[in-house]
């Protein structure tokens, strides 16, 4: 398994704002903890949020956070519909080459592409 750890300016604000996309927030450190942590979950897939301090992005890569990274998160095919509902401003779902249906959706400034298991 890979559970990738997201640099966010706040997680638990990032928490949040999967919230309200249809995530479930899985585990949260308290806020005053010396390791602010939060961990979210869409159909068993977690990511986790952690902060954005110099030790793990520099202030000179802030406005590239999450360049060049999509995140693929696989959901059953009957849940597709109403994952996308939850989501507050996602992409249309489109058919892919690859035989899923499938959509993009921006969330803490990370791509993700969320899309049904290949059966």
């Amino acid at each position: 398994m890979l559970t990738p750890i997201l640099a966010t300016p706040n997680p638990y604000e990032a928490a949040d704002e999967f919230a309200s996309n249809g995530w479930a927030i899985a585990f949260a450190t308290p806020e005053d903890s010396d390791d602010r942590m939060a961990v979210v979950e869409l159909e068993g897939a977690q990511v986790m949020l952690g902060v954005d301090t110099e030790e793990f992005l520099t202030p000179e890569a802030h406005p590239f956070r999450g360049a060049g990274v999509e995140f693929y998160v696989e959901v059953p095919a009957d849940r597709i519909e109403s994952v996308h509902g939850a989501h507050t401003s996602p992409d249309p779902i489109e058919e892919k080459a690859w035989g899923v249906r499938a959509f993009h959706v921006e969330l803490a400034g990370y791509r993700f592409l969320i899309a049904t298991t290949n059966e």
